[in-house]
């Protein structure tokens, strides 16, 4: 038997991730685009994104996947499962991926660069709340038409908040000095699942999103084969919290009993705003009583509309 010995220099060293840095270079080997990263402008739980450029200038920006202590292959397969999802579900109201790569042990996906969370939005018109209520049905429209679309085609996201909804303000590059149009963009679809594939007993969430329905499967959930599910109308309830946050100008801190008692459905139901009660159904505890889909919570905001 032969044994090989490997010298220092031929030992196959282990894959390292690489966090890019600010004025790096970063390249598609595939296609040899390339990419400048720019400052780092969130750290999320699992992945980092930055600002970049690609080589026409276009403003994007660089989502890099932490490892977060996983293998070489889990971490690739984590990015090509959010990969698949960004390909899948390809909507004018979803964030749009320009590019995906791996480089250096580092996996990257290239997305179009938003002007603004919907968190920082609400930060800087909390004050301006007849601003905030002209938004309010464009807003609704466009998020609801992205969460129609991710139902559509059997996906629940699961994780929608005012950190993961942007503003997109689209220039008339012929004339540019006319206000941008916005539009309004759900993004970062990591923790999507397949509506069947959603296991309510291994569901990480945000603890002040939680959903009755996860806090009480018995009481609130559904029951489909002797097991009870979490389904896409969990979506429907983080819209509901999300768009009570923009009619409110911030997010209310409720706890775990304060969800099970009903108070977001009734902190919706006590809004001087003709959008509340069609909030509130999308805030009902009881799965079965809740708005069933997107376009219906939609149709009631519609609804409310005041006439001009």
């Amino acid at each position: 038997m032969t044994i090989k010995l490997f010298s220092d220099l031929e030992w196959p060293l282990p894959k390292k991730f690489q966090s890019p840095k600010k004025g790096e270079i970063i390249i598609n080997n595939d296609s040899k685009d390339q990419y400048i990263i720019g400052k780092r402008i969130n750290n999320g739980n699992f992945g980092n994104v930055y600002e970049c450029w690609d080589e026409w200038g276009n403003e994007l920006v660089a989502k890099v996947l932490k490892p977060n202590n996983q293998t070489y292959k889990k971490v690739r397969e984590d990015w090509e499962k959010e990969l698949n999802k960004l390909i899948t579900l390809r909507h004018p109201n979803i964030t749009y991926i320009y590019d995906c790569f791996e480089y250096r042990n580092t996996f990257y996906l290239i997305l179009e660069r938003c002007h603004r969370t919907f968190k920082e939005m609400i930060e800087i018109y909390k004050y301006e709340n007849d601003f905030l209520d002209y938004l309010f049905p464009y807003i609704a429209r466009d998020i609801l038409q992205a969460i129609h679309f991710i139902h559509q085609v059997g996906y629940v996201h699961k994780d929608l908040h005012l950190g993961n909804v942007f503003v997109h303000l689209v220039k008339d590059k012929l004339l540019p000095d006319n206000t941008p149009v916005w539009i309004f963009k759900i993004g970062d679809l990591g923790i999507s699942n397949l509506e069947a594939d959603i296991d309510i007993f291994n569901t990480t969430l945000a603890a002040w999103m939680l959903p009755p329905e996860y806090l009480d499967p018995q009481e609130y959930a559904i029951k489909d084969n002797g097991e009870y599910r979490l389904t896409k109308q969990i979506d429907i309830y983080h819209t509901g919290l999300l768009l009570l946050s923009v009619l409110l100008g911030y997010t209310p801190p409720f706890t775990e009993q304060e969800i099970l008692q009903g108070s977001p459905r009734q902190m919706a139901e006590n809004l001087p705003l003709p959008y509340g009660q069609a909030i509130a159904k999308a805030l009902r505890r009881h799965v079965e009583f809740r708005t069933q889909t997107a376009l219906k919570f939609w149709q009631d905001i519609k609804a409310a509309i005041p006439s001009t």
